[in-house]
């Protein structure tokens, strides 16, 4: 059916050159590994022998020993060695790094104490500053107030309550933001009917005024024999001192304008007398009153009511 196979060929194992056993010393083991301490050829185990090659502990990996294979060859994660022990000095190299030590600990602890006073200074002038931005002392003078507030009372001002920012400036700043109207906003609110205000200094005054807001922009007011009218309808007033007979036509107050009085509506200088109060000359809001001990406490800012319709 076919060619008849070959048979396997036999095979040779290569065979060492010739003369090799005869070599020299210095040829075979020209450094002496092979050789004992002594030197002593005849008891030098044949390199070429599996004794010599396998046996023979010279020619053993680093990592293997007769116990067998060291820890820092088995396997597993690999870990760094630990930092060798600092060396121990002598005596006296002993007492002067002890010495150096203390006086750079005592160093350190001055520094850390002096860092924090100064942190300490510069957070309470901050706090101070930021206080005293947002809020100011006030002296009653005068019985325009009265029965609400006394002649001499103190009073503390937050003349940061009615601030204004134009939202449409910062908005020119920011890329893809175009806010709504109004351009002009109040960061908490701004001045209600009822507040105790303090005005900036008027015509024909020589000092600060503290008034009642009783008309807002907006509002139509007029008064009829001492009652006040707002939109047509009367304003509840429980802390007038007591009425007053005069009249005032009706007035329409504008944008930014506020209408302000006193609670002793008989002896008082206000809008009756010097007319509508731009919001800008209003000082900041009257928040409590902290002396005579007799008045400590909130301020009395009370929102008056409006009546029924007329």
């Amino acid at each position: 059916m076919g060619d008849t196979p070959e048979p396997p060929k036999r095979l040779e194992w290569p065979q060492f050159p010739e003369g090799l056993d005869d070599e020299p010393s210095e040829v075979v083991d020209p450094e002496g590994h092979w050789l004992p301490d002594g030197g002593d050829r005849a008891s030098a185990p044949d390199p070429l022998t599996f004794d010599g090659i396998f046996r023979d502990e010279r020619r053993w990996a680093p990592q293997h020993g007769l116990e067998g294979r060291s820890d820092s060859a088995l396997p597993g994660a690999f870990l760094f060695p630990e930092p060798a022990a600092p060396a121990v000095e002598a005596e006296g190299g002993s007492a002067e790094a002890e010495t150096a030590a203390a006086e750079a600990a005592s160093h350190h602890r001055t520094s850390t104490l002096l860092r924090e006073l100064v942190e300490t200074g510069l957070l309470a002038i901050l706090v101070f500053l930021s206080v005293r931005a947002s809020v100011q002392h006030y002296r009653v003078e005068g019985q325009s107030m009265d029965p609400t507030l006394e002649d001499g009372e103190f009073l503390l001002v937050n003349s940061l309550v009615y601030t204004e920012v134009n939202i449409q400036r910062v908005a020119d700043g920011v890329p893809f933001w175009a806010p709504p109207e109004p351009d002009v906003r109040q960061v908490f609110h701004g001045p209600e009917r009822g507040d105790i205000v303090i005005l900036h200094q008027r015509v024909g005054v020589d000092r600060d005024l503290v008034k009642r807001i009783i008309g807002v922009p907006g509002d139509t007011l007029e008064i009829e024999r001492g009652k006040v009218i707002i939109n047509g309808r009367e304003l509840i007033e429980p802390y007038i001192k007591e009425p007053w007979s005069g009249d005032m036509e009706p007035i329409r107050i504008p944008a930014d304008m506020y209408f302000v009085m006193g609670d002793n509506r008989n002896g008082s200088l206000d809008s009756r007398s010097f007319g509508l109060v731009d919001e800008d000359d209003i000082v900041g809001k009257a928040m409590a009153s902290w002396w005579p001990r007799s008045q400590w406490g909130l301020a009395p800012n009370e929102e008056p009511k409006l009546g029924p319709e007329r």
